[in-house]
Protein backbone atom coordinates (compact mmCIF):
# COMPACT_ATOMS: atom_id res chain seq x y z
CA UNK A 1 0.00 0.00 0.00
CA UNK A 2 1.42 3.36 -1.00
CA UNK A 3 1.68 6.08 1.61
CA UNK A 4 3.83 8.27 3.79
CA UNK A 5 3.98 9.08 7.48
CA UNK A 6 4.75 12.61 8.54
CA UNK A 7 4.30 14.97 11.46
CA UNK A 8 1.23 17.20 11.62
CA UNK A 9 0.83 19.47 14.59
CA UNK A 10 -2.74 20.32 13.68
CA UNK A 11 -3.83 16.75 14.05
CA UNK A 12 -2.73 16.30 17.68
CA UNK A 13 -1.28 12.93 16.63
CA UNK A 14 2.46 12.36 16.46
CA UNK A 15 2.16 10.78 13.03
CA UNK A 16 -0.11 11.07 10.07
CA UNK A 17 -0.60 8.40 7.45
CA UNK A 18 -1.05 9.98 4.02
CA UNK A 19 -1.88 7.40 1.39
CA UNK A 20 -1.96 8.32 -2.24
CA UNK A 21 -5.16 9.63 -3.80
CA UNK A 22 -5.65 6.29 -5.55
CA UNK A 23 -5.30 4.35 -2.30
CA UNK A 24 -7.79 6.64 -0.57
CA UNK A 25 -10.35 5.99 -3.30
CA UNK A 26 -9.74 2.25 -3.04
CA UNK A 27 -10.15 2.23 0.74
CA UNK A 28 -13.29 4.36 0.65
CA UNK A 29 -14.65 2.21 -2.18
CA UNK A 30 -14.11 -0.92 -0.11
CA UNK A 31 -15.81 0.69 2.89
CA UNK A 32 -18.72 1.76 0.69
CA UNK A 33 -19.05 -1.79 -0.67
CA UNK A 34 -18.93 -3.20 2.86
CA UNK A 35 -21.68 -0.85 4.00
CA UNK A 36 -23.90 -1.93 1.13
CA UNK A 37 -23.19 -5.65 1.44
CA UNK A 38 -23.69 -5.77 5.21
CA UNK A 39 -27.10 -4.10 4.75
CA UNK A 40 -28.35 -6.60 2.16
CA UNK A 41 -31.16 -8.26 4.11
CA UNK A 42 -31.06 -11.92 5.06
CA UNK A 43 -34.78 -11.87 5.89
CA UNK A 44 -37.71 -11.88 3.46
CA UNK A 45 -39.46 -8.74 4.73
CA UNK A 46 -39.21 -5.52 6.70
CA UNK A 47 -38.35 -5.82 10.39
CA UNK A 48 -39.25 -4.09 13.64
CA UNK A 49 -42.58 -2.70 14.85
CA UNK A 50 -42.14 1.08 14.98
CA UNK A 51 -40.95 0.81 11.39
CA UNK A 52 -44.42 -0.28 10.33
CA UNK A 53 -46.01 2.70 12.10
CA UNK A 54 -43.84 5.08 10.04
CA UNK A 55 -44.65 2.89 7.02
CA UNK A 56 -48.35 3.52 7.76
CA UNK A 57 -47.89 7.30 8.06
CA UNK A 58 -46.04 7.34 4.73
CA UNK A 59 -48.91 5.33 3.19
CA UNK A 60 -51.40 7.92 4.44
CA UNK A 61 -49.49 10.74 2.73
CA UNK A 62 -49.47 8.82 -0.55
CA UNK A 63 -53.18 8.00 -0.22
CA UNK A 64 -54.50 11.40 0.87
CA UNK A 65 -51.89 13.67 -0.69
CA UNK A 66 -51.31 15.38 2.66
CA UNK A 67 -50.34 14.72 6.27
CA UNK A 68 -53.73 14.56 7.97
CA UNK A 69 -52.11 14.51 11.39
CA UNK A 70 -51.06 18.16 10.85
CA UNK A 71 -53.50 20.27 12.90
CA UNK A 72 -50.98 22.85 14.14
CA UNK A 73 -47.67 24.13 12.76
CA UNK A 74 -45.91 22.26 15.57
CA UNK A 75 -47.37 19.01 14.22
CA UNK A 76 -44.68 19.14 11.53
CA UNK A 77 -42.10 18.54 14.23
CA UNK A 78 -44.15 16.10 16.30
CA UNK A 79 -44.49 18.70 19.05
CA UNK A 80 -48.30 18.78 19.11
CA UNK A 81 -50.53 16.00 20.47
CA UNK A 82 -51.29 13.13 18.09
CA UNK A 83 -48.61 14.23 15.66
CA UNK A 84 -45.27 12.85 14.56
CA UNK A 85 -42.02 14.24 13.15
CA UNK A 86 -42.68 14.45 9.44
CA UNK A 87 -39.36 14.36 7.56
CA UNK A 88 -39.04 10.58 7.26
CA UNK A 89 -42.69 9.77 6.33
CA UNK A 90 -42.64 12.50 3.67
CA UNK A 91 -39.31 11.29 2.30
CA UNK A 92 -40.59 7.71 2.05
CA UNK A 93 -43.83 8.76 0.39
CA UNK A 94 -41.95 10.91 -2.10
CA UNK A 95 -39.48 8.15 -3.03
CA UNK A 96 -42.28 5.61 -3.37
CA UNK A 97 -44.35 7.82 -5.66
CA UNK A 98 -41.44 9.05 -7.79
CA UNK A 99 -39.88 5.61 -8.25
CA UNK A 100 -43.21 3.79 -8.48
CA UNK A 101 -42.25 1.06 -5.99
CA UNK A 102 -44.16 -0.31 -3.00
CA UNK A 103 -43.41 1.14 0.40
CA UNK A 104 -41.64 -1.93 1.77
CA UNK A 105 -39.01 -1.80 -0.99
CA UNK A 106 -38.82 1.98 -0.59
CA UNK A 107 -37.89 1.50 3.05
CA UNK A 108 -35.15 -0.96 2.11
CA UNK A 109 -33.70 1.51 -0.41
CA UNK A 110 -34.01 4.44 2.01
CA UNK A 111 -32.22 2.57 4.81
CA UNK A 112 -29.25 1.69 2.61
CA UNK A 113 -28.95 5.31 1.43
CA UNK A 114 -29.07 6.64 5.02
CA UNK A 115 -26.42 4.08 6.04
CA UNK A 116 -24.10 5.27 3.27
CA UNK A 117 -24.87 8.90 4.08
CA UNK A 118 -23.89 8.30 7.72
CA UNK A 119 -20.59 6.84 6.58
CA UNK A 120 -19.73 10.10 4.81
CA UNK A 121 -21.06 12.45 7.51
CA UNK A 122 -18.85 10.68 10.07
CA UNK A 123 -15.88 11.16 7.73
CA UNK A 124 -16.36 14.92 7.31
CA UNK A 125 -17.11 15.31 11.03
CA UNK A 126 -13.81 13.59 11.86
CA UNK A 127 -11.95 15.97 9.54
CA UNK A 128 -13.00 18.94 11.68
CA UNK A 129 -11.46 17.34 14.78
CA UNK A 130 -8.27 15.70 13.41
CA UNK A 131 -7.32 16.15 9.78
CA UNK A 132 -5.72 12.73 9.68
CA UNK A 133 -6.74 10.09 7.13
CA UNK A 134 -6.43 7.18 9.54
CA UNK A 135 -8.65 8.93 12.07
CA UNK A 136 -11.22 9.95 9.47
CA UNK A 137 -11.31 6.47 7.99
CA UNK A 138 -11.62 4.59 11.29
CA UNK A 139 -14.26 7.06 12.50
CA UNK A 140 -16.26 6.46 9.32
CA UNK A 141 -15.79 2.69 9.63
CA UNK A 142 -16.76 2.42 13.30
CA UNK A 143 -19.70 4.82 12.99
CA UNK A 144 -21.29 3.31 9.88
CA UNK A 145 -20.97 -0.22 11.31
CA UNK A 146 -22.05 0.59 14.87
CA UNK A 147 -24.87 -1.89 15.68
CA UNK A 148 -27.18 0.91 16.90
CA UNK A 149 -26.81 2.77 13.60
CA UNK A 150 -27.14 -0.37 11.53
CA UNK A 151 -30.28 -1.32 13.48
CA UNK A 152 -32.20 1.54 11.86
CA UNK A 153 -30.48 1.46 8.49
CA UNK A 154 -31.16 -2.15 7.54
CA UNK A 155 -34.78 -2.51 6.42
CA UNK A 156 -36.13 -0.96 9.61
CA UNK A 157 -37.01 2.68 9.21
CA UNK A 158 -36.83 4.95 12.23
CA UNK A 159 -36.59 8.69 12.72
CA UNK A 160 -33.80 7.93 15.21
CA UNK A 161 -31.71 6.44 12.39
CA UNK A 162 -31.94 9.60 10.28
CA UNK A 163 -31.08 11.74 13.32
CA UNK A 164 -27.95 9.65 14.01
CA UNK A 165 -26.87 10.10 10.37
CA UNK A 166 -27.38 13.89 10.35
CA UNK A 167 -25.93 14.60 13.81
CA UNK A 168 -22.28 14.51 12.58
CA UNK A 169 -23.20 16.78 9.67
CA UNK A 170 -24.66 19.38 12.02
CA UNK A 171 -21.51 19.45 14.16
CA UNK A 172 -19.35 19.60 11.01
CA UNK A 173 -21.23 22.70 9.81
CA UNK A 174 -21.00 24.21 13.29
CA UNK A 175 -17.22 23.76 13.41
CA UNK A 176 -16.56 24.77 9.81
CA UNK A 177 -14.63 28.03 9.88
CA UNK A 178 -14.54 29.15 6.24
CA UNK A 179 -18.26 29.20 5.40
CA UNK A 180 -18.93 32.63 7.00
CA UNK A 181 -22.57 33.66 6.47
CA UNK A 182 -23.32 30.40 4.65
CA UNK A 183 -22.38 28.55 7.82
CA UNK A 184 -25.17 30.15 9.82
CA UNK A 185 -27.73 29.62 7.08
CA UNK A 186 -26.72 25.96 6.67
CA UNK A 187 -26.73 25.45 10.44
CA UNK A 188 -30.26 26.85 10.69
CA UNK A 189 -31.55 24.78 7.76
CA UNK A 190 -29.92 21.63 9.12
CA UNK A 191 -31.31 22.36 12.60
CA UNK A 192 -34.88 22.79 11.30
CA UNK A 193 -34.60 19.64 9.20
CA UNK A 194 -33.29 17.58 12.13
CA UNK A 195 -36.09 18.98 14.32
CA UNK A 196 -38.59 17.71 11.75
CA UNK A 197 -36.86 14.32 11.97
CA UNK A 198 -36.79 13.60 15.71
CA UNK A 199 -37.14 15.44 19.01
CA UNK A 200 -33.55 14.47 19.79
CA UNK A 201 -32.96 17.85 18.12
CA UNK A 202 -33.48 19.45 21.54
CA UNK A 203 -29.92 18.37 22.31
CA UNK A 204 -28.65 20.53 19.47
CA UNK A 205 -29.67 23.68 21.38
CA UNK A 206 -27.21 23.36 24.31
CA UNK A 207 -24.58 21.97 21.93
CA UNK A 208 -24.89 25.10 19.76
CA UNK A 209 -24.79 27.22 22.91
CA UNK A 210 -21.53 25.57 23.97
CA UNK A 211 -19.97 26.35 20.60
CA UNK A 212 -21.02 30.00 20.74
CA UNK A 213 -19.68 30.29 24.30
CA UNK A 214 -16.34 28.79 23.26
CA UNK A 215 -16.01 31.16 20.29
CA UNK A 216 -16.67 34.14 22.55
CA UNK A 217 -14.14 32.86 25.10
CA UNK A 218 -11.57 32.32 22.34
CA UNK A 219 -11.88 35.97 21.30
CA UNK A 220 -11.92 37.68 24.70
CA UNK A 221 -9.79 35.27 26.73
CA UNK A 222 -7.65 33.02 24.48
CA UNK A 223 -5.35 32.08 27.37
CA UNK A 224 -8.21 29.99 28.78
CA UNK A 225 -7.36 27.27 26.24
CA UNK A 226 -3.77 27.15 27.53
CA UNK A 227 -4.70 26.67 31.17
CA UNK A 228 -2.70 23.57 32.31
CA UNK A 229 -5.39 22.63 34.83
CA UNK A 230 -8.38 22.69 32.48
CA UNK A 231 -8.07 18.98 31.71
CA UNK A 232 -8.33 18.02 35.38
CA UNK A 233 -11.33 20.30 35.78
CA UNK A 234 -12.99 18.50 32.84
CA UNK A 235 -12.32 15.12 34.46
CA UNK A 236 -14.03 16.26 37.68
CA UNK A 237 -16.96 17.75 35.77
CA UNK A 238 -17.36 14.55 33.76
CA UNK A 239 -17.40 12.38 36.89
CA UNK A 240 -19.96 14.68 38.52
CA UNK A 241 -22.13 14.68 35.38
CA UNK A 242 -21.94 10.89 35.05
CA UNK A 243 -22.84 10.05 38.67
CA UNK A 244 -25.53 12.73 39.07
CA UNK A 245 -28.37 10.52 37.73
CA UNK A 246 -27.23 7.63 39.93
CA UNK A 247 -27.89 9.64 43.09
CA UNK A 248 -30.92 11.62 41.87
CA UNK A 249 -32.71 8.88 39.88
CA UNK A 250 -32.73 10.96 36.67
CA UNK A 251 -33.37 8.59 33.70
CA UNK A 252 -33.60 5.63 36.13
CA UNK A 253 -37.24 4.60 35.86
CA UNK A 254 -37.46 1.44 37.98
CA UNK A 255 -35.63 -1.21 39.97
CA UNK A 256 -32.26 -1.16 41.64
CA UNK A 257 -29.90 1.64 40.66
CA UNK A 258 -27.03 -0.84 40.46
CA UNK A 259 -28.84 -3.22 38.11
CA UNK A 260 -29.95 -0.24 36.05
CA UNK A 261 -26.34 0.88 35.63
CA UNK A 262 -25.33 -2.63 34.53
CA UNK A 263 -28.22 -2.61 32.06
CA UNK A 264 -27.14 0.79 30.72
CA UNK A 265 -23.57 -0.45 30.23
CA UNK A 266 -24.78 -3.57 28.42
CA UNK A 267 -27.18 -1.60 26.22
CA UNK A 268 -24.57 0.96 25.20
CA UNK A 269 -22.00 -1.72 24.37
CA UNK A 270 -24.68 -3.55 22.40
CA UNK A 271 -25.49 -0.44 20.31
CA UNK A 272 -21.97 0.99 19.87
CA UNK A 273 -20.06 -2.26 19.52
CA UNK A 274 -17.36 -4.23 21.32
CA UNK A 275 -14.73 -1.57 20.65
CA UNK A 276 -16.28 0.33 23.59
CA UNK A 277 -13.37 -1.24 25.48
CA UNK A 278 -11.21 1.54 23.97
CA UNK A 279 -13.51 4.27 25.31
CA UNK A 280 -11.71 4.99 28.64
CA UNK A 281 -8.48 5.62 26.73
CA UNK A 282 -10.26 8.10 24.46
CA UNK A 283 -11.80 9.90 27.43
CA UNK A 284 -8.47 10.34 29.20
CA UNK A 285 -6.80 11.50 25.98
CA UNK A 286 -9.30 14.26 25.07
CA UNK A 287 -9.55 15.55 28.64
CA UNK A 288 -5.81 15.75 29.32
CA UNK A 289 -4.47 16.57 25.85
CA UNK A 290 -3.53 20.14 24.92
CA UNK A 291 -6.78 21.82 23.88
CA UNK A 292 -7.79 23.13 20.50
CA UNK A 293 -11.22 24.72 20.03
CA UNK A 294 -12.49 21.50 18.46
CA UNK A 295 -11.12 19.28 21.22
CA UNK A 296 -12.45 21.62 23.90
CA UNK A 297 -15.85 21.51 22.18
CA UNK A 298 -15.94 17.70 22.06
CA UNK A 299 -14.83 17.50 25.70
CA UNK A 300 -17.71 19.75 26.78
CA UNK A 301 -20.25 17.83 24.67
CA UNK A 302 -19.09 14.60 26.32
CA UNK A 303 -19.61 16.14 29.77
CA UNK A 304 -22.99 17.59 28.76
CA UNK A 305 -24.36 14.30 27.39
CA UNK A 306 -22.93 12.00 30.08
CA UNK A 307 -26.21 11.77 32.09
CA UNK A 308 -28.18 10.49 29.06
CA UNK A 309 -26.06 7.33 29.34
CA UNK A 310 -28.64 6.08 31.86
CA UNK A 311 -31.55 6.30 29.42
CA UNK A 312 -31.58 2.79 28.00
CA UNK A 313 -34.18 3.52 25.31
CA UNK A 314 -32.93 6.84 23.92
CA UNK A 315 -29.44 7.34 25.33
CA UNK A 316 -27.46 4.86 23.20
CA UNK A 317 -28.58 6.46 19.93
CA UNK A 318 -27.73 10.00 21.03
CA UNK A 319 -24.36 8.85 22.32
CA UNK A 320 -23.28 6.71 19.34
CA UNK A 321 -21.42 9.60 17.72
CA UNK A 322 -19.68 10.60 20.98
CA UNK A 323 -18.74 7.02 21.86
CA UNK A 324 -17.45 6.27 18.36
CA UNK A 325 -15.42 9.49 18.44
CA UNK A 326 -13.79 8.53 21.77
CA UNK A 327 -13.17 4.96 20.57
CA UNK A 328 -11.63 6.27 17.33
CA UNK A 329 -9.29 8.58 19.25
CA UNK A 330 -8.04 5.70 21.42
CA UNK A 331 -7.88 3.30 18.48
CA UNK A 332 -5.78 5.71 16.44
CA UNK A 333 -3.32 5.97 19.31
CA UNK A 334 -3.18 2.19 19.18
CA UNK A 335 -2.56 2.39 15.42
CA UNK A 336 0.20 4.93 16.04
CA UNK A 337 2.02 2.46 18.29
CA UNK A 338 1.45 -0.32 15.76
CA UNK A 339 2.84 1.67 12.83
CA UNK A 340 5.81 2.98 14.80
CA UNK A 341 6.82 -0.41 16.19
CA UNK A 342 5.83 -2.44 13.09
CA UNK A 343 5.19 -5.33 15.48
CA UNK A 344 3.40 -8.23 13.80
CA UNK A 345 1.30 -9.05 16.88
CA UNK A 346 0.03 -5.48 17.06
CA UNK A 347 -0.80 -5.54 13.35
CA UNK A 348 -2.67 -8.79 13.89
CA UNK A 349 -4.50 -7.12 16.78
CA UNK A 350 -5.66 -4.30 14.48
CA UNK A 351 -7.02 -6.81 11.97
CA UNK A 352 -8.76 -8.88 14.66
CA UNK A 353 -10.48 -5.87 16.27
CA UNK A 354 -11.89 -4.70 12.93
CA UNK A 355 -13.05 -8.22 12.04
CA UNK A 356 -14.60 -8.54 15.51
CA UNK A 357 -16.56 -5.31 15.02
CA UNK A 358 -17.81 -6.35 11.58
CA UNK A 359 -18.79 -9.82 12.85
CA UNK A 360 -20.51 -8.42 15.95
CA UNK A 361 -22.51 -5.87 13.96
CA UNK A 362 -23.36 -8.36 11.24
CA UNK A 363 -24.61 -10.95 13.71
CA UNK A 364 -26.94 -8.58 15.56
CA UNK A 365 -28.07 -7.07 12.28
CA UNK A 366 -29.11 -10.35 10.71
CA UNK A 367 -29.95 -12.64 13.63
CA UNK A 368 -31.78 -12.60 16.93
CA UNK A 369 -31.43 -14.88 19.91
CA UNK A 370 -33.86 -16.09 22.56
CA UNK A 371 -37.60 -15.46 22.47
CA UNK A 372 -37.44 -12.71 19.81
CA UNK A 373 -36.07 -15.09 17.18
CA UNK A 374 -39.51 -15.84 15.70
CA UNK A 375 -41.00 -12.35 15.44
CA UNK A 376 -38.28 -9.72 14.89
CA UNK A 377 -39.27 -9.41 11.24
CA UNK A 378 -42.54 -9.74 9.34
CA UNK A 379 -43.37 -13.29 8.35
CA UNK A 380 -44.32 -14.22 4.78
CA UNK A 381 -47.84 -15.18 5.89
CA UNK A 382 -48.43 -11.67 7.29
CA UNK A 383 -47.22 -10.10 4.06
CA UNK A 384 -49.46 -12.39 2.00
CA UNK A 385 -52.42 -11.51 4.23
CA UNK A 386 -51.82 -7.79 3.78
CA UNK A 387 -51.49 -8.11 0.00
CA UNK A 388 -54.70 -10.15 -0.18
CA UNK A 389 -56.57 -7.52 1.82
CA UNK A 390 -55.12 -4.73 -0.31
CA UNK A 391 -56.57 -6.38 -3.42
CA UNK A 392 -59.87 -7.70 -2.02
CA UNK A 393 -61.03 -5.53 0.89
CA UNK A 394 -62.81 -2.31 -0.22
CA UNK A 395 -61.38 1.12 0.55
CA UNK A 396 -62.69 3.18 3.47
CA UNK A 397 -63.83 0.13 5.42
CA UNK A 398 -62.98 -0.18 9.08
CA UNK A 399 -61.57 -3.06 11.03
CA UNK A 400 -60.93 -4.11 14.60
CA UNK A 401 -57.71 -5.97 15.24
CA UNK A 402 -55.97 -7.81 18.07
CA UNK A 403 -52.65 -5.95 17.87
CA UNK A 404 -48.92 -6.63 17.35
CA UNK A 405 -48.67 -8.50 14.03
CA UNK A 406 -51.82 -6.79 12.76
CA UNK A 407 -49.94 -3.48 12.81
CA UNK A 408 -47.64 -4.93 10.17
CA UNK A 409 -50.68 -6.19 8.27
CA UNK A 410 -52.17 -2.67 8.29
CA UNK A 411 -49.03 -1.18 6.72
CA UNK A 412 -48.88 -3.79 3.95
CA UNK A 413 -52.63 -3.66 3.19
CA UNK A 414 -52.40 0.15 2.91
CA UNK A 415 -55.53 0.63 5.00
CA UNK A 416 -57.70 -2.18 3.60
CA UNK A 417 -59.37 -2.14 6.09
CA UNK A 418 -58.43 0.81 8.30
CA UNK A 419 -57.50 -0.52 11.73
CA UNK A 420 -56.41 1.15 14.96
CA UNK A 421 -52.78 2.22 15.19
CA UNK A 422 -50.83 4.82 17.18
CA UNK A 423 -52.59 8.15 17.66
CA UNK A 424 -50.99 10.13 14.76
CA UNK A 425 -52.15 7.40 12.35
CA UNK A 426 -55.54 7.25 14.08
CA UNK A 427 -55.91 10.99 13.48
CA UNK A 428 -54.79 10.65 9.85
CA UNK A 429 -57.25 7.85 9.14
CA UNK A 430 -60.20 9.44 10.93
CA UNK A 431 -60.46 7.43 14.14
CA UNK A 432 -59.77 10.56 16.21
CA UNK A 433 -61.45 13.93 15.67
CA UNK A 434 -59.58 17.13 16.38
CA UNK A 435 -62.66 18.55 18.12
CA UNK A 436 -62.53 15.76 20.72
CA UNK A 437 -58.96 16.52 21.77
CA UNK A 438 -58.55 18.39 25.07
CA UNK A 439 -55.08 19.97 25.05
CA UNK A 440 -52.99 21.09 28.01
CA UNK A 441 -49.56 22.75 28.21
CA UNK A 442 -46.45 21.10 29.64
CA UNK A 443 -44.02 23.14 31.71
CA UNK A 444 -40.58 23.72 30.16
CA UNK A 445 -39.20 22.70 33.56
CA UNK A 446 -40.60 19.16 33.22
CA UNK A 447 -39.15 16.22 31.27
CA UNK A 448 -42.56 15.79 29.58
CA UNK A 449 -41.94 19.06 27.75
CA UNK A 450 -38.91 17.56 26.00
CA UNK A 451 -40.10 13.96 25.53
CA UNK A 452 -43.82 14.59 24.80
CA UNK A 453 -43.70 18.15 23.48
CA UNK A 454 -44.94 21.55 24.70
CA UNK A 455 -48.53 20.25 24.63
CA UNK A 456 -50.21 16.96 25.48
CA UNK A 457 -53.72 15.52 25.51
CA UNK A 458 -55.37 15.97 28.89
CA UNK A 459 -55.40 12.78 30.92
CA UNK A 460 -58.43 10.53 30.98
CA UNK A 461 -59.82 7.74 28.87
CA UNK A 462 -57.94 7.55 25.57
CA UNK A 463 -59.29 6.29 22.27
CA UNK A 464 -56.86 3.37 22.22
CA UNK A 465 -57.79 2.58 25.83
CA UNK A 466 -61.49 2.41 24.94
CA UNK A 467 -60.76 0.06 22.04
CA UNK A 468 -58.67 -2.22 24.25
CA UNK A 469 -61.53 -2.28 26.75
CA UNK A 470 -63.88 -3.32 23.93
CA UNK A 471 -61.60 -6.23 22.99
CA UNK A 472 -61.93 -7.62 26.52
CA UNK A 473 -65.60 -6.90 27.24
CA UNK A 474 -67.45 -7.48 23.93
CA UNK A 475 -69.91 -10.36 24.34
CA UNK A 476 -72.18 -9.87 21.32
CA UNK A 477 -71.36 -9.19 17.69
CA UNK A 478 -73.63 -6.13 17.73
CA UNK A 479 -71.17 -4.38 20.03
CA UNK A 480 -68.81 -4.35 17.02
CA UNK A 481 -71.30 -2.62 14.70
CA UNK A 482 -68.93 0.27 13.84
CA UNK A 483 -66.46 -2.22 12.32
CA UNK A 484 -66.71 -4.00 8.95
CA UNK A 485 -63.89 -6.52 9.47
CA UNK A 486 -61.98 -8.22 12.24
CA UNK A 487 -58.23 -8.83 11.76
CA UNK A 488 -57.07 -11.63 14.03
CA UNK A 489 -53.48 -12.28 15.09
CA UNK A 490 -53.60 -15.91 16.15
CA UNK A 491 -50.67 -15.39 18.52
CA UNK A 492 -52.40 -12.53 20.34
CA UNK A 493 -55.60 -13.77 22.00
CA UNK A 494 -58.32 -11.36 23.11
CA UNK A 495 -61.78 -12.37 24.47
CA UNK A 496 -63.38 -10.67 21.45
CA UNK A 497 -61.88 -13.50 19.35
CA UNK A 498 -64.52 -15.88 20.76
CA UNK A 499 -67.38 -13.56 19.79
CA UNK A 500 -66.07 -13.12 16.25
CA UNK A 501 -65.36 -16.82 15.70
CA UNK A 502 -68.89 -17.64 16.89
CA UNK A 503 -70.89 -15.02 14.95
CA UNK A 504 -68.78 -13.71 12.01
CA UNK A 505 -67.62 -15.24 8.71
CA UNK A 506 -63.97 -15.95 7.95
CA UNK A 507 -62.98 -14.72 4.48
CA UNK A 508 -59.22 -15.27 4.63
CA UNK A 509 -56.94 -17.49 6.68
CA UNK A 510 -53.17 -17.90 6.99
CA UNK A 511 -50.83 -19.41 9.61
CA UNK A 512 -50.67 -16.08 11.48
CA UNK A 513 -53.49 -13.77 10.29
CA UNK A 514 -57.21 -14.41 9.78
CA UNK A 515 -59.68 -11.90 8.32
CA UNK A 516 -63.34 -12.03 9.34
CA UNK A 517 -66.36 -10.20 7.84
CA UNK A 518 -68.51 -8.77 10.60
CA UNK A 519 -72.24 -8.95 9.74
CA UNK A 520 -73.92 -5.56 9.37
Amino acid sequence: MEGTMQGNSSSNFDIQYNPSRRTKFQLMGLLLALNIIIRIPSIPHEKGYDSFFIHTLANSISSFGEAKWWINWMSIFGLYPNSYSSAVPFTLSGISQVMGIEMEKTILFFCVIIGIFGMFTAYVFAERIYNNFLFKYTMSLFFSLAPGFMLFTTWEVSTRGQFVAFFPLFIYILLKEDLKIKKYILSLVCFIFIFSTHNYAYFLVPISGLYILLKITQKIKPEFFKNPHIGYIFVLLFIASLIYPFFTGLFISSGSRYSWVLGAITTNIRQTGPLMLFLPGGLIYIFLKKKTLELMFMSLITILLAPIFYSQIYGPFILILIFVFLVSVAYNNFLKVTINSKHKLLTLGVIITILFLVSFSSFYNHYRTGGSDSFWYMQESTYASGMWAKNHVPENTRGLDTGFETGRFFAISEGHPITISQDPANLAYGWINESDMVIEKNSPMSLNYYFDGPYSVKGGTTFIGSIEWLKYTANKIRTLKEFDYFIQDKNQYRPVDDVVEREASMIFDSPRISIWKIPS
